[in-house]
């Protein structure tokens, strides 16, 4: 059986059950109403300010189980071309154990993930911080779907941010180089962090977002231009 068949099987044998009597015991917790209460708040995008964000998770099908093991956050301000100086950072509890092999990728260590957050908590906290920004991701249609189905497995209200994706940008402006993120950073030049840690990576997804703008070269009509791109993206990867 491949490793998806076997996913598959666990999550509707077993894992399944679980999610649900966690989901039951946190639905009358004042996260729980404060979260709903942030997701049904309309998002408006910005063409000025961007949340720059990066997910580690457990795996990528949140939709057999997967779950968020930290978010990492930067803003930038693409008018004055820098990184603000606020930051944002969760490590979070999951339901389920996080494999040995995802601890190890990632450096967190169990004693550091059974005193994070809860989802519920971390996701407000992010909605909080990023409120009045457009997010950004290196691929955006992967952060945000996971965020978007563990929204939905949590029986939330949708989570429909505006976003952009730094991935489709590269892949316009560099279309003859690989668009991978490492790539990307030694293509550029970029001062490289310790990879698969969420706010190392998002602070240099940052960068290397600062530089694809510059490379647009914004001047007259940025604004229309920005939003164009808001739009379009939003609608190629599904937003509702």
């Amino acid at each position: 059986m491949s490793s998806i068949g076997f996913k598959l099987l666990r999550y509707y044998i077993y894992d399944r059950i679980r999610w649900k009597k966690r989901i039951r015991s946190n639905q009358s917790t004042p996260a729980f109403a404060n979260l709903t209460n942030s997701l049904q708040s309309y998002q408006e995008s910005s063409s000025r300010y961007f949340t720059v964000f990066d997910l580690e998770t457990t795996g990528f099908y949140p939709a057999l189980g997967d779950e968020v093991i930290s978010i990492g956050a930067v803003k930038i301000d693409l008018i004055e071309g820098c990184i603000l100086e606020e930051s944002f950072y969760r490590i979070v509890r999951p339901i389920h154990k996080v494999p040995r092999f995802v601890r190890q990728l990632t450096g967190l260590s169990i004693g550091e993930i059974k005193a994070g957050w809860t989802f519920i908590e971390a996701l407000d906290d992010f909605i909080t911080f990023s409120r009045g920004t457009t997010l950004i991701a290196h691929p955006v249609k992967f952060d945000v779907y996971f965020l978007q189905t563990l929204a939905q497995k949590w029986d939330l209200p949708d989570y429909l941010p505006p976003y952009l994706d730094s991935e489709a940008l590269a892949k316009e402006i560099f279309p003859n180089s690989n668009p991978q993120l490492d790539s990307l950073i030694r293509k550029l030049n970029i001062e490289r962090h310790e990879r698969h840690h969420a706010l190392n990576d998002a602070r240099m997804t940052a960068e290397l977002c600062l530089k694809l703008f510059d490379k647009l070269d914004l001047k007259d009509n940025y604004e229309q231009e920005i939003r164009e791109r808001i739009a379009r993206d939003n609608l190629v990867f599904g937003r509702k």
